[in-house]
């Protein structure tokens, strides 16, 4: 059994399942061209699925043995984005593969052929998730609710996500212990006041004073309450006043909208800063005779990797791709990501596979519509992911 060169034997197929997902790019929880063309390539392969009532989530288990059970993870969900490239796969329908979830599900496809060819030799179960809604409907956790770690109890997982990078080489493995993404909170505010005629302020209580001293005060907190050590990140992104269709310069409204993005890469400073957000709005507003409505949501977790299941990673992907293919993250990054839902649940290791240098010329980042990979980096990512899984079940 060499499940590494049947792997290797099978490239162009992940190529193939990767450029066809990609013609089907679609956004959101509900992607019916994506998950009809997945069970079809699971039912080539012999694998029999589950499906999700409310997204359009596949999971399959893979193995006869009982023992551990692990999950590999591969998001499937497209942006909103209209593509601009001029490959002859390009997505059509407004939607776009611009992070690259087409790639991710492609190789899962590869590892779940070669691993149902060899069911019988392997020591445990293998639990496949394509997961919808990553971009921004938490898809993590809304199969979570419906039991995607259940039946068969998961103990530990995989994610991998490709990476577009400057400097680094296609195939390179970067991974991190512990923190690696932030978590990613939503702030509404509204703050009230009387509006009134804007050469008579006195007779007002005008909400655009007290939403520019909220957003003041909670930038002075934020550096004077969080050592500069610490990574979280409260960026005001919009700011609204009641206006009426036609601009006016001569009336002073009656309220202000803010909204605010929250990101901690330490879980135990989200309910901190929910509480202090709000303390600063009441006590600002109220002490300008003002009122308020406050919502805080609470988003993404912050992603923390287990490190027993990164080492597992680490040397894996050294057996199959050398010595030089694994870059440690030197800290972790204020970005979010749904797999924080499944590692919240049970250990497992989020890592990113390169498939791009931005400093080659015709590559663009990530959510850019002329975002391209090399697709000579799918089979490695298949391949760290299959050797991983390998070493996971020969862990003591």
């Amino acid at each position: 059994m060499d499940l590494i060169k049947e792997l290797k034997d099978i490239e162009n197929e992940i190529i193939n399942w990767r450029r066809e997902l990609h013609k089907r790019a679609e956004v959101g929880l509900n992607l019916p061209q994506t998950e009809s063309y997945i069970k079809s390539e699971l039912e080539k392969m012999g694998i029999e699925y589950k499906l999700y009532e409310n997204c359009s989530g596949i999971s399959a288990v893979i193995g006869k043995k009982e023992g551990k059970v692990l999950a590999l993870r591969a998001d499937i969900d497209a942006l909103p984005i209209e593509e601009q490239n001029d490959f002859d796969f390009i997505s059509k329908n407004k939607a776009m593969h611009a992070c690259g979830h087409d790639a991710h599900g492609a190789m899962l496809l590869g590892v779940a052929k070669v691993l149902k060819q060899n069911e019988n030799s392997l020591n445990g179960k293998v639990k496949i998730i394509f997961q919808p809604g990553e971009e921004y409907d938490g898809g993590a956790k809304v199969m979570i609710d419906e039991g995607v770690l259940e039946n068969p109890k998961v103990d530990a997982i995989f994610a991998q996500h490709v990476a577009l990078l400057p400097g680094l080489k296609t195939g390179m493995v970067v991974i991190k212990d512990n923190q690696v993404m932030a978590s990613s909170d939503r702030v509404d505010i509204k703050v009230k006041g009387k509006g009134g005629h804007a050469s008579t302020p006195e007779s007002c209580i005008d909400p655009i004073i007290m939403a520019t001293q909220v957003i003041n005060n909670i930038y002075i907190m934020l550096s004077r309450e969080f050592s500069a050590l610490d990574s979280t990140c409260i960026s005001i992104v919009n700011v609204k006043s009641e206006q009426p269709d036609r601009p006016a310069y001569n009336i002073i409204p009656n309220y202000v909208e803010i909204k605010a993005s929250v990101r901690c890469l330490e879980n135990k400073s989200r309910d901190y800063v929910n509480k202090r957000i709000e303390e600063i709005v009441k006590n600002t507003v109220e002490g300008f005779k003002g009122s308020y409505e406050y919502n805080y949501k609470y988003g993404y977790p912050a992603l923390v990797n287990s490190p027993n299941m990164t080492s597992i990673v680490k040397d894996s992907a050294k057996e199959v791709l050398g010595d030089s293919s694994v870059i440690n993250m030197p800290r972790g990054v204020m970005g979010s990501e749904d797999a924080s839902y499944l590692l919240e649940k049970v250990p497992g290791a989020y890592y990113g596979v390169v498939v791009g240098n931005l400093k080659e010329e015709g590559y663009y980042p990530a959510h850019h519509p002329k975002m391209k990979i090399d697709e000579s980096g799918l089979v490695k990512g298949a391949l760290v992911l299959m050797q991983s899984t390998i070493n996971f079940f020969n862990q003591d």
